[in-house]
C-alpha cells in the first residue's frame, strides 16, 4: 500500500515513462471489451516502459504541469474488485504479469492506484482483445505509448534477463502464545491521578501505653505508588504481537527488514516498545534495582529498535539475510500500548535487497475495554494481593 507522503511526491513530479495520471475510472463492471482493452494496454504499457523502479498509474488525479496533479477523485461507484481485475489481465497477457491494485482516500477524496514493479519483459497479449493485437508489445515512452519494434522487444529480453526474480514471503503477526492475531481483543485502560509519596514508619512499644515513631530501617521507594501505577496501567493494555517472515523464494533474500507501525481510526493514539522494556512490578524499598536495563553494546547490538521521533512509532526489525525456506524471528516481542477503545490498522513493511517495491500487510484490530478512574484506595489491592489472597 502506497502511503501518503509516497503519493504527494508522485503528484509534484507529473508524468513520465513510470508515471500516469488518470482523471477517470477506468469502465470496467459491465464495460465492453473495446473499452477494457483501454485498462490492459495501459498497464501492458507501464509493465513495458524503460524504467528504475516501480511504475504508477494514478486514477483520480489531473496532470498540470508545471503545478503538481490535482487530487480531482473518482466516483464511489466506479469500484474494481481487485480479484476480478488480477484474473481479468492474468487470462489476457504472457508471461504472468504482476502488479497491485488499491482504492483509498486521499486529500479527502476517492482515488485509485495501480502499482506495476520492475519485472522481466516484454509484456504482451495473448489474444487480439478489443483494440490490442495479439503478441504486441506496447511501451509507454515519455507520456505516450506506442508499439515496439522486434529490435526494442530483443533489448527489454536482454535487458532483463535475471534482474528479477519473484518474490515469494509468508509473514506471520502472532500473539505471544505464536497464535494469530485475533481481530478483537478486550482490554482494561485504568487512568490515576495524582499519587502520593511511598512512605514506612515503624513504631516501638515504651511501656506504659506510649509509642515512638521511628525511622524506616531499609531504604524506601518514595516512588512505589507511581511505579505500581504505570506497571499496572501498562499491562493491562499491553498487546504483544510477535512478527516472524519466512522466504518461500527458490533464492536468498538480503538485508531483510520489516517496519511496523500502527495507527489509530478514531483519534486515539498508541505507543510500541520492545517487549523488555515494559515495566516490572516494583518494590517498596531494599533491592530497588531489579534489572531490566539493557547496557549501550547490547542496544547497539539490538536487532529490534522503535524510532518515535516522527507523528507516529516506526519499529525497525532486522532479519539479515534469509535463504530459501529459511524463517527470521524478531528477537523479541513488541508491545503495543493503545491509549483507549478504537480501530486500529497494525501495518508491516517488508523489504530487500531483492524486493524492489516492499510488500506491505495490514491487520485490522478492534480493541474494546472500559476506562476505569482510579485512585490510591484502587491501587492498594492491587500492590498487595499476594498479601491479601495469603490471608483469605
Amino acid at each position: 500500500m502506497i502511503s501518503d507522503e509516497d503519493l504527494e511526491q508522485l503528484r509534484y513530479k507529473g508524468e513520465s515513462a513510470d508515471r500516469d495520471f488518470k482523471q477517470a475510472q477506468y469502465p470496467f463492471s459491465g464495460a465492453t471489451d473495446h473499452q477494457k482493452s483501454e485498462l490492459l494496454k495501459d498497464i501492458l504499457a507501464m509493465a513495458n516502459a524503460y524504467r528504475a523502479g516501480p511504475g504508477y498509474i494514478l486514477i483520480g488525479f489531473k496532470d498540470q504541469m508545471p503545478h503538481p496533479a490535482e487530487v480531482v477523485g473518482i466516483a464511489a461507484s466506479g469500484h474494481i474488485d481487485d480479484a476480478a481485475l488480477q484474473q481479468f489481465v492474468r487470462s489476457k497477457v504472457d508471461p504472468l504479469l504482476e502488479f497491485q491494485y488499491e482504492e483509498r482516500l486521499f486529500d479527502g477524496k476517492h482515488v485509485a492506484i495501480i502499482t506495476v514493479p520492475r519485472q522481466p519483459r516484454p509484456f504482451a497479449p495473448n489474444k487480439d482483445y478489443g483494440k490490442l493485437k495479439k503478441n504486441t508489445v506496447y511501451v509507454r515512452r515519455g507520456s505516450s505509448t506506442d508499439e515496439a519494434s522486434m529490435s526494442e522487444m530483443s533489448k527489454m529480453a536482454l535487458a532483463d534477463a535475471g534482474s528479477s526474480k519473484t518474490i515469494h514471503v509468508d509473514l506471520r503477526i502472532d500473539t505471544e502464545r505464536n497464535t494469530p492475531l485475533p481481530a478483537y481483543l478486550k482490554l482494561s485502560f485504568l487512568e490515576f491521578g495524582d499519587l502520593p509519596d511511598y512512605e514506612e514508619e515503624s513504631w516501638i512499644d515504651m511501656g506504659n501505653g506510649l509509642r515512638t515513631r521511628m525511622p524506616s530501617m531499609r531504604i524506601v521507594n518514595r516512588d512505589y505508588y507511581r511505579e505500581g501505577a504505570d506497571y499496572y496501567v501498562t499491562h493491562n493494555r499491553t498487546v504483544l504481537v510477535r512478527l516472524s517472515l519466512a522466504n518461500r523464494s527458490d533464492f536468498a533474500l538480503g538485508e531483510v527488514k520489516l517496519e511496523l507501525s500502527c495507527s489509530a481510526l478514531q483519534g486515539e493514539s498508541i505507543r510500541i516498545l520492545r517487549s523488555d522494556d515494559l515495566p516490572e512490578e516494583p518494590r517498596s524499598g531494599d533491592f530497588l534495582y531489579r534489572g531490566g536495563f539493557r547496557g549501550l553494546v547490547d542496544q547497539l547490538r539490538e536487532q529490534v529498535s522503535i524510532d518515535e521521533r516522527a507523528a507516529e512509532p516506526l519499529c525497525h526489525i532486522l532479519l539479515g539475510t534469509l535463504r530459501p525456506g529459511e524463517t527470521g524471528r524478531a528477537e523479541t516481542d513488541i508491545a503495543l500500548l493503545p491509549t483507549g477503545p478504537g480501530d486500529y490498522i497494525l501495518r508491516v513493511r517488508i523489504l530487500a535487497k531483492e524486493i524492489a517495491t516492499p510488500i506491505v500487510k495490514e491487520h485490522l484490530l478492534k480493541i474494546e475495554g472500559e476506562v476505569r478512574q482510579m485512585g490510591l484506595e484502587d491501587l492498594m489491592p492491587l500492590l498487595y494481593r499476594e498479601y491479601l489472597d495469603q490471608e483469605e
